[in-house]
């Protein structure tokens, strides 16, 4: 009788144990984090963009299983602009490299022709009316088997977003725009974009109530400026 007990108790106990390990992998899942990026021009990258006066910011969400989101405001100044149907702003990566270099797409968010779509065009400004000046994306892993994407397109989503938690390898957001495209073309450049800025962890947060952790909302820099901003997004 005792040992049929034991056994019992024994069994519960592995049962529970399993269960555990089961919603601690699963609340790891659920953790988000958070980036800021705050763009502006970068010549020892892009040369072309030296006198550029445009500026960005952008918050990257990241979730273990691939989720990724981009919130992101900006405004383009003097001969930058302005965005019309002869200089769209066609494309808003996420890349791999420093301040420095100038590295192959993980995540792509919008654009279009001549650059890819990822999914949909880049919003082309905010009335000056709304109080909205910022737009949310959802990233969308590159995966085409070319050089300009990170592993020639061969890494999974949440491989990527492993490689950008695990903060190992630099990341900088970019902006392009059909007139920074054609000025870098005129150099002999690739599409090196308008404006950048590289990725630093704002913050991470788990659900309320994960593991026994209340945690509260986290509100990006980013966020904060687009809930507050009155104007719209180019000047």
């Amino acid at each position: 009788m005792n040992l049929f007990i034991k056994s019992a108790a024994l069994i519960a106990f592995l049962a529970n144990s399993g269960v555990n390990a089961s919603s601690r992998s699963s609340s790891s899942n659920e953790v988000t984090y958070y980036f800021d990026s705050e763009l502006a021009r970068d010549p020892d990258a892009v040369p072309t963009s030296a006198y550029s006066m445009s500026t960005g910011k952008g918050t990257v969400t990241v979730r273990r299983d691939g989720t990724v989101t981009m919130n992101i405001m900006w405004i383009i100044r003097g001969d930058d602009g302005p965005i019309n149907e002869e200089n769209a702003l066609n494309g808003i990566h996420l890349h791999t490299g420093n301040e420095y270099t100038n590295g192959p797409i993980l995540f792509g968010f919008c654009g279009q022709h001549p650059l890819p779509s990822f999914g949909g065009t880049c919003q082309q400004g905010w009335p000056s009316h709304s109080a909205q000046t910022g737009t949310q994306y959802e990233g969308k892993i590159c995966d085409m088997n070319i050089p300009d994407c990170y592993n020639n397109g061969q890494t999974s989503a949440a491989e990527a977003a492993e490689l950008l938690i695990d903060g190992e390898m630099d990341m900088y957001v970019n902006i392009h725009t059909t007139k920074s495209f054609d000025a870098n073309k005129r150099v002999g450049d690739g599409a090196l974009g308008l404006i950048r800025g590289q990725l630093s962890l704002e913050a991470k947060a788990r659900p309320a109530g994960s593991n026994n952790d209340e945690v509260a909302p986290v509100v990006s820099s980013t966020s904060r400026e687009m809930e507050s901003a009155l104007r719209g997004g180019q000047m």
